[in-house]
Protein backbone atom coordinates (compact mmCIF):
# COMPACT_ATOMS: atom_id res chain seq x y z
CA UNK A 1 0.00 0.00 0.00
CA UNK A 2 1.58 3.40 -0.85
CA UNK A 3 2.10 6.08 1.50
CA UNK A 4 -0.65 8.89 1.65
CA UNK A 5 0.15 12.21 0.69
CA UNK A 6 -1.76 14.89 2.46
CA UNK A 7 -2.08 18.55 1.93
CA UNK A 8 -3.96 20.93 4.06
CA UNK A 9 -6.95 22.80 1.65
CA UNK A 10 -8.69 25.17 4.33
CA UNK A 11 -6.68 25.40 7.95
CA UNK A 12 -8.52 25.39 11.17
CA UNK A 13 -10.31 28.73 12.20
CA UNK A 14 -9.68 27.97 15.53
CA UNK A 15 -6.33 27.11 18.05
CA UNK A 16 -6.97 23.94 19.81
CA UNK A 17 -5.54 24.97 22.69
CA UNK A 18 -6.38 29.03 24.01
CA UNK A 19 -3.54 31.51 24.59
CA UNK A 20 -5.73 32.02 27.36
CA UNK A 21 -5.34 28.40 28.87
CA UNK A 22 -1.76 28.47 28.50
CA UNK A 23 -1.23 32.10 30.36
CA UNK A 24 -3.93 30.33 33.03
CA UNK A 25 -1.18 27.28 33.74
CA UNK A 26 1.59 29.54 33.46
CA UNK A 27 -0.31 31.54 36.63
CA UNK A 28 -0.29 35.23 34.88
CA UNK A 29 -3.05 36.77 35.06
CA UNK A 30 -4.97 39.34 33.57
CA UNK A 31 -2.55 42.02 35.20
CA UNK A 32 -0.13 40.73 32.62
CA UNK A 33 -2.72 41.39 29.63
CA UNK A 34 -1.05 44.21 28.37
CA UNK A 35 2.06 42.90 27.58
CA UNK A 36 1.49 42.28 23.66
CA UNK A 37 4.91 40.88 23.17
CA UNK A 38 4.93 38.64 26.10
CA UNK A 39 1.24 37.28 24.31
CA UNK A 40 3.45 37.23 21.06
CA UNK A 41 5.78 34.97 22.53
CA UNK A 42 3.25 31.87 24.32
CA UNK A 43 1.66 31.81 21.39
CA UNK A 44 4.88 31.15 19.36
CA UNK A 45 5.41 28.48 22.07
CA UNK A 46 2.02 27.29 21.86
CA UNK A 47 1.67 26.97 18.00
CA UNK A 48 4.86 25.38 18.46
CA UNK A 49 3.48 22.54 20.37
CA UNK A 50 0.13 22.19 19.22
CA UNK A 51 2.38 21.33 15.31
CA UNK A 52 4.30 18.97 17.16
CA UNK A 53 1.97 17.04 18.59
CA UNK A 54 -0.27 17.21 15.54
CA UNK A 55 2.58 15.55 13.93
CA UNK A 56 4.05 13.42 16.52
CA UNK A 57 0.37 11.78 16.51
CA UNK A 58 -0.21 12.00 13.26
CA UNK A 59 -3.59 13.45 14.10
CA UNK A 60 -5.62 17.04 13.33
CA UNK A 61 -7.20 18.80 16.02
CA UNK A 62 -8.65 21.45 15.06
CA UNK A 63 -11.21 21.17 12.71
CA UNK A 64 -9.39 21.78 8.53
CA UNK A 65 -9.92 20.62 5.16
CA UNK A 66 -7.40 18.21 3.61
CA UNK A 67 -6.92 16.86 0.50
CA UNK A 68 -5.34 13.58 0.23
CA UNK A 69 -3.52 12.42 -2.95
CA UNK A 70 -3.20 8.45 -4.31
CA UNK A 71 -1.34 7.36 -7.44
CA UNK A 72 -3.78 4.37 -7.76
CA UNK A 73 -7.41 3.07 -6.73
CA UNK A 74 -5.92 0.96 -3.01
CA UNK A 75 -7.49 -2.84 -3.50
CA UNK A 76 -8.35 -2.88 -0.10
CA UNK A 77 -10.00 -0.43 2.73
CA UNK A 78 -7.73 2.57 2.89
CA UNK A 79 -7.07 3.96 6.30
CA UNK A 80 -6.84 7.77 6.85
CA UNK A 81 -4.37 7.99 9.71
CA UNK A 82 -4.99 12.06 9.41
CA UNK A 83 -8.23 11.86 11.83
CA UNK A 84 -10.33 12.47 13.57
CA UNK A 85 -12.04 12.04 10.02
CA UNK A 86 -15.56 13.95 9.77
CA UNK A 87 -16.37 13.05 6.08
CA UNK A 88 -15.30 13.03 2.56
CA UNK A 89 -16.35 15.96 0.72
CA UNK A 90 -15.43 14.60 -2.59
CA UNK A 91 -13.03 12.04 -4.45
CA UNK A 92 -11.85 13.09 -7.70
CA UNK A 93 -9.49 11.09 -10.35
CA UNK A 94 -7.96 11.85 -13.53
CA UNK A 95 -9.56 9.61 -16.10
CA UNK A 96 -7.87 7.58 -18.74
CA UNK A 97 -8.10 10.59 -21.42
CA UNK A 98 -6.40 12.81 -18.32
CA UNK A 99 -9.57 15.11 -17.43
CA UNK A 100 -10.05 15.32 -13.55
CA UNK A 101 -13.66 13.59 -12.57
CA UNK A 102 -15.44 13.27 -9.80
CA UNK A 103 -16.87 10.34 -8.41
CA UNK A 104 -20.66 9.51 -6.92
CA UNK A 105 -20.52 9.13 -3.52
CA UNK A 106 -21.93 5.74 -3.81
CA UNK A 107 -19.11 4.75 -5.59
CA UNK A 108 -17.06 5.10 -1.92
CA UNK A 109 -18.00 4.06 1.86
CA UNK A 110 -16.13 6.16 4.78
CA UNK A 111 -15.80 4.54 8.30
CA UNK A 112 -15.37 6.87 10.69
CA UNK A 113 -16.52 5.79 13.61
CA UNK A 114 -12.19 5.71 14.97
CA UNK A 115 -9.91 8.23 14.99
CA UNK A 116 -8.65 6.68 11.71
CA UNK A 117 -11.17 6.35 9.02
CA UNK A 118 -11.27 3.90 6.71
CA UNK A 119 -12.39 4.53 2.69
CA UNK A 120 -13.10 1.82 0.68
CA UNK A 121 -13.90 1.97 -3.08
CA UNK A 122 -16.93 0.25 -4.00
CA UNK A 123 -15.97 1.09 -7.99
CA UNK A 124 -12.78 1.95 -9.59
CA UNK A 125 -12.15 3.57 -12.95
CA UNK A 126 -9.28 3.39 -15.38
CA UNK A 127 -6.44 6.16 -14.50
CA UNK A 128 -4.78 8.31 -16.44
CA UNK A 129 -1.38 5.82 -17.16
CA UNK A 130 1.54 8.63 -16.91
CA UNK A 131 -0.45 10.90 -14.10
CA UNK A 132 1.15 10.86 -10.33
CA UNK A 133 -1.84 11.76 -7.55
CA UNK A 134 -4.38 10.28 -10.19
CA UNK A 135 -6.80 10.48 -7.37
CA UNK A 136 -7.59 13.11 -5.09
CA UNK A 137 -9.79 13.17 -1.95
CA UNK A 138 -10.62 15.85 0.06
CA UNK A 139 -12.35 15.60 3.55
CA UNK A 140 -12.36 17.18 7.00
CA UNK A 141 -11.10 16.09 9.55
CA UNK A 142 -9.93 18.05 13.26
CA UNK A 143 -12.63 18.19 16.02
CA UNK A 144 -15.13 20.97 15.51
CA UNK A 145 -14.33 22.93 18.06
CA UNK A 146 -12.11 23.36 20.94
CA UNK A 147 -15.10 21.67 23.56
CA UNK A 148 -14.79 18.91 22.01
CA UNK A 149 -11.16 17.81 22.05
CA UNK A 150 -10.55 15.47 24.64
CA UNK A 151 -9.01 17.26 27.96
CA UNK A 152 -6.40 14.41 27.75
CA UNK A 153 -4.90 16.27 24.80
CA UNK A 154 -5.57 19.83 25.66
CA UNK A 155 -3.70 18.97 29.20
CA UNK A 156 -1.07 17.63 27.32
CA UNK A 157 -0.37 20.55 25.22
CA UNK A 158 -0.58 23.01 28.10
CA UNK A 159 1.80 20.71 30.01
CA UNK A 160 4.23 20.51 27.06
CA UNK A 161 3.91 24.23 26.33
CA UNK A 162 4.91 25.10 29.74
CA UNK A 163 7.61 22.77 30.00
CA UNK A 164 9.08 24.36 26.90
CA UNK A 165 8.26 27.84 28.27
CA UNK A 166 10.08 27.13 31.93
CA UNK A 167 12.90 25.21 29.78
CA UNK A 168 13.54 26.73 26.47
CA UNK A 169 17.15 25.10 26.49
CA UNK A 170 14.82 21.66 26.31
CA UNK A 171 13.23 22.54 23.02
CA UNK A 172 14.71 20.31 20.48
CA UNK A 173 15.00 17.07 23.33
CA UNK A 174 12.38 17.16 24.96
CA UNK A 175 11.97 14.56 28.27
CA UNK A 176 8.95 11.33 28.20
CA UNK A 177 6.70 13.29 30.33
CA UNK A 178 3.47 13.04 32.30
CA UNK A 179 2.44 14.47 28.78
CA UNK A 180 3.42 12.33 26.21
CA UNK A 181 2.10 9.56 28.22
CA UNK A 182 -1.17 10.90 28.17
CA UNK A 183 -0.81 11.21 24.26
CA UNK A 184 -0.30 8.19 23.32
CA UNK A 185 -3.74 6.49 23.12
CA UNK A 186 -4.00 9.14 20.18
CA UNK A 187 -1.17 8.45 18.05
CA UNK A 188 -1.39 6.70 14.61
CA UNK A 189 -0.15 3.02 15.15
CA UNK A 190 2.88 2.97 12.42
CA UNK A 191 4.53 -0.66 11.60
Amino acid sequence: MEEPRYKVKTAPIFEPVALAEFKRNLHIGNQDAGDNAMDVYLQEILTGVIEGVQVDLGRQLARATYTLYLDEFPEDDFPITLGPVDAITSVKYYNSAGELTTMDPADYQLDNIELTGRLRFLETYALCPDKMNAIEIEFTNGWVDAASIPKKLKDAVILMATDRYLNPENAINMKISSAENMLRGYRVQRF
